[in-house]
């Protein structure tokens, strides 16, 4: 009894060997998940990023997302228009390296500009502080690009401005980095 279970494992220690043999070793296959902001398409994407709550406030970022497009923005001008019912202006403030102005012309609207010549980046250009009275959601926000600059040649990239259809993308968590 003893050789039959001795020559039964012998056959599946060969077994085993011959087949692993067989296999190249490669790493286990990690799966790629795609970027959700590559479904946009090419263009400068205007981007809302509600970045949390503190003592003054809802913050809420202006970023500008970057598909397919290699050039840095060095300026922009626009508007915000907000519900003014769900929601008053606490506020808000410019990065470091952003000179720029905002002015809000009324309740619900707010009209910005800035420069930064080295490069927006991909940070926030401009952060707004929102006393809410009401849900802040993307339906609460217009958001309207006049002008945006290149810094190479100080080229009109206003073109290359993705109109969104009614509101701005609006997104709840920080952005990864823009290309």
């Amino acid at each position: 009894m003893m050789d039959v279970r001795w020559t039964i494992r012998a056959a599946a220690v060969l077994l085993l060997g011959a087949a692993l043999a067989g296999c190249e070793r490669q790493p286990a296959a990690v799966p790629v998940e795609p970027d959700p902001w590559e479904e946009l398409g090419p263009g400068i994407h205007p981007v809302l990023v509600v970045d949390g709550k503190d003592e003054q406030g809802t913050r809420v970022e202006l970023h500008f997302r970057r598909v397919q497009v290699t050039e840095a923005v060095a300026s922009w001008q626009g508007e915000l228009r907000y519900a003014a019912g769900r929601m008053s202006l606490a506020g808000a403030e410019l990065p470091a390296g952003v000179t720029g102005a905002w002015n809000e012309v009324e309740p619900g609207r707010i009209r910005f500009a800035g420069i930064a010549l080295a490069g927006a980046g991909d940070g926030a250009v401009l952060t707004f502080r929102f006393k809410p009275t009401g849900e802040i959601t993307a339906d609460a926000f217009t958001l309207a690009m006049e002008e945006v600059v290149a810094t190479e040649g100080f080229a009109n990239l206003t073109a290359r401005v993705v109109k969104q259809p009614a509101h701005p993308l609006f997104s709840a968590a920080p952005l990864t980095a823009v290309r």
